[in-house]
């Protein structure tokens, strides 16, 4: 007797599942936190005295989502203890090659402007204060920097050897609850454009249509300068790069129910899996924060032989299917550990799955065999959630192990399908 197909969700067993995922999520993040005031990643630079002179040694090189308010410094790497340096206490500093701030004392805006946490009505409101400001792009006649903090991110410009000037720009909901634009940094922007390119109308109508974020204004201000910019001697690292692995995937398929026999039934199958796909950093040079997303193609052969009564007899039952699955696995990836050698990760994401099927099939011998093509139909989409660590080795090599627990893919009254998989693989990256 073959069960009817009929659709039904667990819900006991989905909710299960989140309250796992969120635990782990929990647990990772808490983790995280942990590895991020731990973690020590010292360059090579120097920080400029206020009395002019140059101090070199080596700056703890954090990935800042936010401009950093001290930085910690040593004159030798080896030394037990550091030096910490404020904006107050020194005129800038540099990780030599990779990125250099300037200190800033002055008035600073303190309006939000990302949509939606607006203020109503124009709110033009400043503030003293002495920041570091990075530079992000420098030539002939200006320099930008970007600041950030818990508050906003704001963008400032300079002449050469001048203070520099923050760029303004105000967003706000007006009476009816509309968002207004308040852009007077187009307007700042075409004073300097008058001043050193007059009359180059097509860098006009660019700086016009600028959006307040660095990406944009580097280039207007680059050409402005007439150059390729960037921070003076910084090298531009790659924000992205590429990646292809090879892994050996061991899937467990458990099936809650074939035909009457009522018992968890088990299947355990390694094969081979690829993977290619793309990791953005949120910072090139310290690449401690990465998102990945990769594309993988894999396959499972699960066969499940087992003998019971049936009419006073003992029949032999065999139940398989093939399936091969192509998964798109979005990932946030961060090194706990993190050095230009060596770096040791943790990894979370969740797997799209698009599965086809073939070779589904029930077989039982009484006396002669009988044979059910296609008993069960399966999903065509599912959903996993894959956790992993691994090891990158001259930032070309990366070694993993990943592991994801039960995921379910056929749900019916007389039977659940699900996998259960654990990865051991390798991958090259393609470039930095």
């Amino acid at each position: 007797m073959i069960y009817s197909q009929v659709d039904t969700f667990n819900i006991f067993e989905d909710t299960t599942i989140t309250i796992k995922m969120r635990f782990l999520y929990t647990l990772l993040l808490a983790a995280l936190s942990v590895a991020v005031m731990a973690q020590s990643n010292y360059h090579a630079g120097y920080v400029l005295k206020n009395n002019g002179d140059t101090l070199k040694g080596y700056i703890n090189y954090r990935e800042w989502t936010q401009s950093p308010k001290s930085i910690d410094f040593k004159i030798n790497k080896s030394d037990k203890k550091e030096i910490e340096f404020t904006p107050q206490v020194i005129k800038g500093f540099q990780i030599t090659g990779m990125e250099t701030y300037i200190s800033y004392a002055g008035t600073i805006s303190t309006n939000k402007n990302a949509f939606p946490d607006l203020p109503s009505g124009l709110d033009t409101s400043v503030t003293q204060d002495t920041i570091f400001l990075k530079q992000v792009t420098t030539g002939r006649y200006l320099t930008l920097y970007y600041n950030s903090d818990e508050l906003k991110t704001r963008l400032f410009i300079a002449e050469a050897n001048a203070i520099p000037v923050e760029l303004k720009y105000y967003v706000y909901y007006n009476g009816e609850r509309q968002v207004v634009n308040s852009s007077i940094y187009n307007g700042q922007l075409l004073l300097y454009i008058n001043k050193f390119s007059p009359g180059n109308n097509a860098l006009i109508s660019k700086a016009e249509k600028a959006q307040y974020d660095q990406v944009y204004l580097e280039p207007v201000v680059d050409e402005i300068n007439n150059s390729s910019g960037k921070a003076g001697n910084m090298k531009k690292a790659p924000s992205s790069r590429f990646f292809v692995g090879l892994a050996i995937n061991r899937t467990q398929v458990t099936v809650n129910q074939v035909e009457y026999i009522n018992a968890v039934k088990s299947s355990t199958n390694a094969s081979p899996k690829i993977n290619l796909g793309i990791d953005l950093f949120n910072n090139p040079h310290v690449q401690q924060l990465i998102f990945r997303a990769e594309l993988s193609l894999s396959y499972i052969a699960p066969r499940f032989n087992y003998t019971a009564a049936a009419n006073s007899n003992n029949n032999d039952y065999t139940y398989e299917f093939n399936q091969y699955t192509a998964a798109i696995t979005p990932q946030v990836l961060f090194n706990v550990y993190n050095s230009d050698r060596f770096k040791f990760y943790l990894d979370v994401g969740i797997a799209f799955n698009f599965s086809t099927y073939t070779n589904n099939q029930f077989a039982f011998t009484t006396g002669d065999v009988h044979t059910v093509n296609n008993p069960y139909n399966f999903a065509s989409y599912w959903n996993n959630f894959p956790f992993q660590a691994g090891v990158v080795v001259n930032r070309k090599i990366e070694i993993y192990a990943s592991y994801s627990s039960y995921s379910s893919y056929a749900r019916y009254a007389g039977i659940d399908n699900s996998n259960q998989s654990i990865n051991l693989g390798v991958k090259f990256l393609l470039n930095r």
